[in-house]
């Protein structure tokens, strides 16, 4: 979604919303959570059973949950439990501080340069009235139309959103994950409850009422509300989480009009 917002920015020839919105939006998403990312790969390509490691008492899976925390309550500090390479607290330490930079550009340097361009757009502009340029006198009145407070607002509204918006990112997937673990559980709960409760009874009878409501549960749990379950998530991620990361810039639409065939014949009219 970020980089269509590049690709629009370039589309319309703004190279305040290149440099000033996508730039710092791809250092701090990439800062933070691409770091996150990226410690989890490297988790997995860590062999912890290998037997140097096994000699060392703090080479163990660390908890990327708590590194991450860690990385802003102690920036440049880094227990050794949670080291994974060389290097680990100086590189998070730097990542933060470009993560934390990054957010004020976000917010001030577009509506600043606007109202600059805004400015040097009514000096160049400045002259006496000649003959026959009144028109062209009233088509400028559309730099008029710039109003610092406004834009200043609607930012700070676009970078709130961004900031709040790559955590939600995150816990929406964190929250699929859960789901699935839920339900996971959840199944294994009704196999012991009801298939093993109904094998150890013995009773044919038992076993066929067992059986029916095990298989009823598993259809309901894990094939319609898992499947609900991704289905609206996914919708969210799409339409909410990744559409306004470039449609809110420059994608403002087209006021929906219903179809008429009064109307239509008006128009032919």
């Amino acid at each position: 979604g970020i980089c269509l917002s590049y690709r629009n920015a370039r589309f319309f020839k703004e190279p305040i919303d290149v440099w000033y919105v996508f730039v710092p939006q791809m250092v701090f998403m990439n800062s933070i959570f691409g770091y996150l990312c990226l410690l989890i790969i490297l988790k997995w390509c860590i062999n912890y059973d290998a037997p140097e490691c096994r000699a060392d008492p703090d080479c163990v899976p660390p908890d990327i949950k708590a590194i991450l925390i860690g990385m802003f309550m102690s920036p440049g500090s880094l227990e050794p439990k949670l080291q994974m390479y060389p290097g680990q607290a100086l590189v998070q330490a730097v990542l933060l501080a470009a993560a934390l930079i990054s957010v004020p550009v976000m917010f001030l340097a577009k509506p600043l340069l606007l109202k600059q361009r805004h400015e040097n757009r009514q000096k160049n502009t400045e002259h006496s009235p000649l003959l026959g340029e009144e028109e062209d006198d009233e088509a400028g009145h559309g730099h008029g139309e710039f109003v610092f407070g406004d834009v200043m607002v609607q930012n700070m509204i676009h970078t709130i959103e961004f900031v709040l918006g790559c955590v939600s990112n995150t816990a929406s997937y964190l929250r699929l994950w859960a789901l699935s673990l839920a339900h996971a559980e959840l199944s294994n709960v009704f196999l012991e409850k009801l298939i093993y409760m109904g094998a150890e009874s013995g009773s044919a009878i038992l076993m066929v009422v067992c059986y029916s409501m095990w298989i009823a549960m598993t259809i309901g749990v894990l094939m319609l509300m898992e499947s609900l379950s991704a289905f609206l998530h996914a919708l969210r991620l799409h339409w909410v989480e990744f559409q306004n990361k470039f449609y809110s810039l420059h994608g403002p639409g087209a006021k929906f009009k219903p179809f008429s065939y009064e109307e239509l014949r008006k128009g032919e009219e």
